[in-house]
């Protein structure tokens, strides 16, 4: 089987680089297209790394980068060559998202050259319905302008669509995405990199914070609002104004400089800590309490779903394909604007966690890959 992924932005997603490097292991032809720009920081996306290895095409469309959107324009001109070589060149065309430059010209590509039966269209929510941006204020109505003008016609293109949760399905009607030809389908998860942690590198990294008896609160994400990095802060904050032994984990990467340092109390400078971008986050879910995670947006989240492998509680917003993965009070709670700092705290306090950890292993075994690579297999095949 000849493959390509169409990943929409610099920095590749995780899903497309995990599905690719499963399928080149198992011999089949597989490429990754996506846009490259210097002025782009990819530093510390491991995604990124696994897709130079195990004979993974890669085709990088020379773009250029608009920091303020956070995202890379693409070579007209280069696009259009290496659309109609992949197209060419394989059996299926699997795109990811509908409204970035890079998956949208594929898509009308398939639909002008009569290729449509080779594309998927896959999209992990429907800005402006499941996910609705607060600033700009004018970003939620352009995006529904745009879904209900342009996309309900790309809708139609490919031969199938997918989404990452059920919980996305009555967003995708609102949205006009034909619903005969969308499939759930999640992403999925290597469960043993979660497991069997190295105890020295976890004590190493309890030493590099100076953490000694201190519950810990971990974030690990993109440093923006959409994140919710401010939230983390504030939440930690007040937490510590209250007398609460904790420390607070800040993992990730800001777009150019990290704002959210400023938002750190002097006093709390040591217990808030920013550690930048690192590729050990097994290691850091396997010395947390608990993981945070109050964006205003998300598909079905990969740090959740590892949180859940490391048998780490989760508060998160309840939105996206967030309920696909937590029942509240079970693999963690699910809460809306304003109950974090509530759910955090039960969390730290419940004396039983360790006899629910279970949970999360009991669900999150149904997302392992070994068995989401079959689905997607089948989709590819019929």
């Amino acid at each position: 089987m000849k493959i390509c992924y169409i990943n929409p932005t610099n920095n590749i997603r995780r899903p497309i680089a995990e599905l690719s490097e499963i399928l080149a292991k198992e011999g089949h032809q597989v490429s990754v297209v996506f846009p490259l720009s210097a002025d782009c920081p990819t530093k510390n996306w491991i995604a990124n790394d696994r897709i130079g290895k195990n004979q993974i095409t890669r085709f990088p469309v020379r773009s250029w980068y608009f920091s303020p959107l956070r995202y890379s324009f693409p070579n007209i001109v280069v696009l259009w060559r290496t659309t109609r070589k992949i197209f060419k060149e394989n059996d299926h065309v699997h795109i990811w998202e509908y409204y970035y430059p890079l998956s949208v010209f594929p898509l009308l590509y398939a639909l002008l050259t009569g290729n449509r039966k080779k594309v998927i269209l896959t999209t992990d929510g429907f800005v402006g319905y499941s996910y609705q941006p607060k600033e700009p204020r004018w970003l939620t109505p352009a995006f529904k302008m745009y879904t209900q003008l342009f996309a309900r016609f790309l809708f139609k293109i490919p031969k199938t669509m997918t989404t990452y949760g059920e919980a996305m399905l009555p967003y995708a009607k609102k949205a006009g995405v034909p619903l005969h030809k969308l499939r759930v389908i999640p992403t999925g998860i290597h469960l043993s990199r979660f497991q069997n942690i190295s105890e020295k590198k976890v004590e190493a990294l309890k030493a590099e914070f100076g953490i000694k008896d201190e519950k810990v609160i971990l974030f690990v994400g993109m440093l923006t609002k959409r994140k919710g990095t401010d939230k983390v802060v504030t939440i930690s904050s007040q937490l510590l104004d209250e007398g609460m032994n904790i420390k607070t984990l800040i993992v990730g990467d800001a777009h150019g400089e990290n704002m959210f340092k400023k938002l750190v109390a002097e006093k709390y400078k040591d217990q808030i800590i920013f550690t930048g971008g690192r590729k050990d986050i097994p290691e850091f879910m396997r010395l947390a309490d608990v993981l945070l995670l109050p964006s205003e947006g998300e598909g079905l989240p990969g740090v959740v779903m590892e949180a859940m492998a490391s048998g780490l509680p989760v508060v998160a917003t309840d939105e996206g394909c967030t309920p696909d993965l937590i029942d509240n009070g079970r693999e963690g709670y699910r809460v809306k604007e304003g109950g974090y700092k509530m759910a955090v705290q039960k969390l730290l306090q419940d004396e039983g966690i360790e006899d629910k950890k279970k949970n999360y292993l009991l669900k999150i075994i149904n997302f392992k890959w070994e068995t989401i690579t079959k689905r997607y297999k089948n989709l590819y095949i019929n």
